[in-house]
């Protein structure tokens, strides 16, 4: 394995080892950082670097003034023209370091919830983030913006105000802008939707924070938009329906059962079948908890024809045709 994939891997124990390891992930943790001495030496830089990273707005303001003491130094130039040149060096040094501070990452973290939903991922700015499980964020600040990278799955996020400094979520290729609200990101391989749970939420279209606004959405509006920025639904729902899951539940309103299936499975450690007629969509309407996939289970036989074959590895859903 080479190095990007081991610090890629190490990243997300990080991740892990932050919000608090269970039994099983911590007995996977030492089996993995006990694979090579390399991966413990990347996993202890990148830990020590993720402690160090909250000072380097200090250390390049350092750096930057020895740099241009040092070019003063090494300029040959008269004693006279040195007490022009010193308060001429030192506004350049202000100007410079204004704008260095404005674009240099002042906190990153990437984050992977494998199969549990992490609750309020609390970021520098008090903001909060809850994770569902098999999603994926990387949070990146600067001293000019805020901004998450939603790599995969979804998120809640509760963005605190600060007017000058907008809270942006990008996932594929829509742009969604805030200063201080609450809203739900669901990434998806061809498209994007995102529901409002407080506040007003501005969707723009690729990496350009400038470019033309193609949505604004209020409360209780949810939006389903590709990733060309062709908006293929607007609509509103009930907020008890929006991202239940961050409350640990699954709400179902006739919803076939294929995809009651598919939506359990971010949660599972076991491969799940469908073994079923394609005709017979089997509409699911009910509230469960996104960790009692067996109740679930014991609950389809009751109301539909339907059997579980079930083993270690594997669970598949047949038809009772007896």
């Amino acid at each position: 394995m080479n190095k990007d994939a081991i610090l890629e891997e190490a990243r997300q124990w990080l991740s892990i080892e932050q919000e608090g390891f269970e039994l099983h992930s911590k007995q996977e943790f030492t089996t993995w950082i006990n694979t090579s001495n390399l991966h413990k030496k990347i996993y202890e830089e990148e830990k020590s670097f993720r402690e160090s990273i909250k000072a380097l707005p200090k250390y390049y303001k350092q750096k930057t003034a020895l740099r241009v003491k040092s070019q003063i130094k090494r300029n040959n130039i008269l004693a006279k023209a040195a007490k022009i040149l010193l308060p001429l060096a030192a506004c350049f040094l202000l100007v410079f370091s204004f704008y260095l501070f404005s674009e240099e990452e002042t906190y990153k973290n990437t984050i992977y919830s494998q199969n549990k939903i992490i609750q309020n991922i609390l970021l520098p700015d008090n903001s909060k983030i809850t994770l569902d499980a098999k999603s994926k964020i990387e949070i990146i600040y600067s001293h000019n913006k805020r901004e998450v990278l939603l790599k995969e799955g979804r998120a809640v996020f509760e963005v605190s105000s600060n007017k000058n400094k907008s809270f942006y979520v990008r996932s594929n290729n829509i742009l969604v802008q805030v200063v201080g609200t609450k809203f739900e990101v669901s990434k998806e391989k061809d498209k994007t939707i995102i529901s409002v749970l407080e506040g007003i939420v501005n969707i723009r279209l690729g990496a350009n924070d400038k470019s033309r606004i193609l949505a604004q959405l209020l409360k209780g509006d949810i939006l389903d938009i590709s990733n060309n920025g062709t908006i293929n639904k607007l609509d509103k729902d009930s907020l008890n329906l929006v991202a239940s899951w961050r409350n640990e539940k699954l709400i179902f309103l006739q919803i076939p059962l294929s995809q009651v299936i598919k939506k359990f499975s971010k949660y599972l450690n076991i491969n799940v079948e469908l073994d079923l007629d394609n005709k017979d969509t089997y509409p699911i309407t009910g509230e469960f908890n996104v960790y009692e996939f067996n109740k679930f289970l014991d609950y389809l036989p009751l109301i539909y024809p339907i059997k579980i074959d079930k083993n270690k590895t594997n669970l598949i859903i047949l038809k009772n045709n007896s």
